[in-house]
Formats: structure tokens, sequence, C-alpha cells
């Protein structure tokens, strides 16, 4: 049945539609040249190959001077999905910018879009010969053998993919699955299952050290080179923290921006489709490796809102990798940070027929291989899996090798065609969320005059918003804007009771907060409250 997804080398070759780095430019000076009174384009940096490191930001005004959203794609270079996904998200929102909803939000805050981070990396998706190369371009020795680059892939079959080698063993640990056999998973002792293969990368051992491909072109994942758990002397994570180009031109761009109130990155972690829970253990630490109480219930919060917006379910697991860009933002940038790839193939994909008593349908899997295998198949999707075919290989002589197995990028690229339905879809969540970012005001002012040139003015601060003022973690950072409440004065006017400017942590969403001072002096003054990340609100009183 799964035969009619394996296809020939030529039209396994077919790019599903992705741009390089020269064509996602054109395609951004095109959305700016269209929008000009509302975007603006710059650039944050260069790759090490010298491609531009481009911030698209959205919005009508002072962009600073507004609280924002920060979208972040293409740190791993893998996820090509990612990139176009900030790319339509961008010309979407655009494109409604007529409608009263969206041009009150574009009037109201900004929104800085990242959408080609790696662009070296990235560049393989659209390459001649396609694998899946999370690092950028610096040179670097991976396996710490004083050369470089002398041990890259082999395209062993000639099919301008690189996919894997299965090597028959009788020590290898995989066996096909009973599902698919196509596909090789994990042998289970528990269940009587002894390995049959040996996988490896599809190329060959040059310098004879035992590894496979592990020093070809390429060099620092950029998702492994951020500074939170950053991975010490591990392949491809480079010298030290934020050592690539890239990393420190995002990174100093945020960090010049105060008023970004939270980070989503379309990568492949995901905390969206389930928040991670509180675990004291893990925030009691002088390190803190989880979300603080208060800043696991806001995720909480966007958790639900992210799936009540996309609809999306069944999402895999996708665990944060050390030294990642989402975990950096919440816990050394101190912001609200969250992640998604933004599609993935569902558990159950029905083709047409099956569901009947003549032809049931699969029963869910939990491989993601498998799942996507099906969704290709049930949306007729060719460029999946490439057959498993008999080669000579020098390594291993008189032994069975078989090239074959997933193509590179397919997994969670679809073909583009397949991300207009998930644009629109985070496109209601993004718009969702910044409405719900937090609103401030100042309510219930009252002026008191007590004689002698003596005035108490006493209000009130509140938070309109659905979600907090700040992330809890951030008065651990110390870096980000606390929320300030001020009495500012003109000349003549003076605070004699109580502090002219208070500084607090984030107030929760509907939280109000009563405010007093004793004021000397007559004129008027201004109560204002806010921050960078949440906008101010300024309200004049008279003194008495």
């Amino acid at each position: 049945m799964l035969a009619g997804c394996l296809v020939s080398s030529l039209s396994l070759a077919q790019t599903p539609g992705y741009h390089s780095h020269a064509q996602l430019t054109t395609r951004l000076r095109s959305l700016t040249a269209k929008y000009p009174a509302l975007s603006r384009m710059e650039s944050v940096g260069t790759t090490r190959s010298g491609k531009a490191v481009y911030v698209l930001t959205l919005g009508r005004g002072d962009a600073a001077k507004k609280p924002a959203v920060a979208i972040v794609a293409g740190v791993d270079g893998t996820h090509p999905a990612g990139s176009e996904l900030a790319v339509q998200l961008a010309e979407k929102l655009l494109a409604a910018s007529g409608q009263d909803s969206v041009a009150q939000l574009l009037n109201s805050k900004t929104f800085y879009i990242f959408p080609n981070v790696n662009a070296d990396a990235l560049e393989q998706a659209t390459a001649a010969l396609k694998y899946e190369r999370p690092g950028n371009g610096s040179d670097t020795d991976d396996d710490r053998d004083g050369r470089s680059g002398e041990d890259p892939f082999e395209d062993l079959n000639r099919d301008g993919l690189i996919t894997q080698v299965r090597v028959e063993d009788p020590t290898g640990t995989f066996v096909p699955s009973k599902d698919d056999p196509r596909v090789l998973v994990k042998a289970d002792p528990a269940k009587g299952e002894s390995g049959r293969y040996l996988i490896i990368s599809e190329g060959t051992d040059n310098d004879k050290d035992g590894q496979f491909n592990e020093d070809g072109p390429g060099g620092v994942h950029l998702d492994k080179n951020f500074t939170f758990d950053y991975p010490i002397f591990v392949p491809g994570s480079g010298e030290m923290a934020a050592s690539e180009p890239e990393v420190r031109g995002l990174l100093d761009f945020l960090y010049k921006a105060p008023n970004v109130y939270a980070v989503l990155t379309f990568g492949p972690y995901n905390n969206l489709s389930e928040a991670p829970k509180f675990d004291r253990a893990k925030t009691a630490r002088r390190i803190v490796t989880g979300p603080l109480e208060k800043d696991a219930t806001a995720g909480d919060h966007v958790s639900k809102l992210y799936n009540a917006q996309t609809g999306l379910k069944d999402a895999p697991a996708m665990p944060a990798a050390k030294g990642n860009f989402a975990q950096t933002a919440y816990y050394h940038y101190g912001r609200l940070s969250f992640s998604t790839p933004g599609w993935w193939a569902p558990k159950e994909a029905k083709e047409a027929g099956q569901g009947t008593k003549d032809a049931p349908a699969a029963k869910p899997s939990d491989n993601e291989d498998i799942r996507f295998l099906r969704w290709a198949q049930a949306n007729n999707v060719p460029n999946g899996f490439v057959n498993w075919t008999p080669v000579e290989h020098p390594d291993f002589p008189g032994r069975r090798a078989e090239v074959g197995g997933m193509v590179p990028f397919a997994k969670y690229n679809p073909p583009v065609s397949f991300l207009n339905e998930a644009a629109d879809r985070h496109l209601k969540f993004v718009t969702a969320l910044a409405r719900q970012m937090p609103v401030i005001d100042v309510v219930n002012v009252r002026t008191e005059a007590l004689g002698g040139g003596l005035t108490r003015v006493t209000a009130q601060v509140v938070n309109k918003g659905l979600l907090p003022t700040g992330a809890e973690i951030g008065d651990r950072v110390r870096f980000v804007p606390k929320m300030k409440i001020e009495m500012k004065l003109g000349n003549g006017q003076s605070v004699v009771s109580g502090r002219r400017m208070i500084l607090r942590g984030p107030m929760a969403a509907g939280e109000s907060v009563e405010v007093s001072f004793l004021v000397s002096g007559t004129g008027r003054a201004t109560l204002e409250a806010g921050n960078a990340m949440t906008g101010t609100k300024s309200v004049d009183v008279t003194l008495r």
C-alpha cells in the first residue's frame, strides 16, 4: 500500500518550493516596498559567508516606543519551514492592515521578525546536493584531529540526497518497524527482538577514524551556540557561547530592545502545545533550569491560547537542546519565550477509502517517520522516502549495505503549499497573543489639598491585560525593565512623603496597586506608570 510513496531519484531531487537566501531577501524587499509606512528591513549582522541577517520591523510610528513581540526563525538550519512561516506571517499581517482590528494592532504594537538567522545552513535546502545541515559557514574541526572538512558526506547512490546506509550486522541494534518495514526502529530485547542493522549516514570513513562523515562542511550549529546551558566541547557548539556572528547579531539587537515583551521561535522545540510545568526543585537551585511558578502559569495560559487558536493536536515530543535560542530568550534575556515547529504530521492520516471494513485505517503511530510517511501517502506528497537500494560500500566489503531512508528536510518541512494554512493558524495565535498583552491604566486619581502648599495625590495603577506585565524570571535576570510608577514634577514641586519613583516586579493580569504621594508645590504634575514592555500611561494632576 505504501509503495506509492516511493518515487524516482529525479522527482525526489525536486525542491518543495522553499526559497534560497537571495530569494527570501528579494521577497522581503518587495514587502517593505509595498508597505513602506508599516515595515522596515535592516541587517543585524552577517553570516560567516557574508550573507546579511535581516530583521523586519512591522508597525506604524516609532517602533522602539511600543510594546513588541520578537518572532525568530531559521536558527536551526534544518527547519526552512520556520523561515517560510515567519515570512508568510509578515505578508499576511500587512495584507490585513486595512482591517480596523489589525490596523489598531499595528498602531499599538511592534513586531520584530527575524526570518532567516542561519542563512548559511538554510542554503542546503535548495542546493544541488541536499542534506540536513544545522551548521553555519564556520570552518570547524569537529573530530579535533587537526584537520577540517576531511570527512564529508558522499552521495553513494547519486540521487542528489544524503540519506542513510543500513548494514546487515549481527551486532546491529535496529530492526524494521512492524508498522512500516521501511522504517528502522531500535530492537526491544524485552519483546524478544534482536538487532539486525547498523545505521550510518550516507558516505564513507574517509579519515579511517571509525566515524562516518563527522567532519564535513558546515560548522557551528547556531541552536547550540546560545548562552543558556551551553554545551561545552560538544561537536557543533562552537569554541565558546555566542562565538558566531549570527548569534551575536541577534542577541545584540534584542538586548538593545527593552520593549520586547515576548519571543516566539519557529524551530524544532515545542513548549506551546504543552507548557512546561513548574518544578520547585528546578527553581530552587543557584542556576534555574525550569520556569518560575508565575511564568509556568502564564505559559499554561498561552499554551491553551495556542491550541485554541491553531487547532493543532498530537504534537510530537520535541525537547529543548542545550544552548538553544528559545531557552536563552527566557533564562538569560528574561522574557516569556515560546517555541513551536509550526507544522507536523498528524497522528492519523487516512487515505481515501480507508476506515472501512474492507480497508481499515492504520492504527495511529507515535513514530514520527511513520506518521510523516502516512501523511505523505494520504496527501499525494511524493518526495518522502528513498527506497533502500544495495550499494558496494568500501568500509563493509562483502556485506550487504543499502542506501535509503527519509528524504532530508521532509519530516518537518512539507511542501510550501501546505504551509499556507499553518501560517493562517499562527497569524490567529500571534494576533490573539498581542491583544492579550498587558495594558497599563491609571484610574481613580484623587487630589486632596492639605493646606500649607501640600497636596495628597492617590491613584490606582491597574494591568488591564490578560497576561502579566513581564516574566517573573526578569527579576532574576536584572536586565529587564521593572514596572515604574513615577510622579513627574515641575519647578518648585517636590515629594515630601513617599517615594517619587516606585520600581516593582511584574504585575499579574488584572492586578491593581494603590499609590499615594504627598507633594509640595502648586501647578501641574504628571503621574506615569508602565515600562518599555507594556507601554506607559500618563495622567496630569493639578496640585492645589
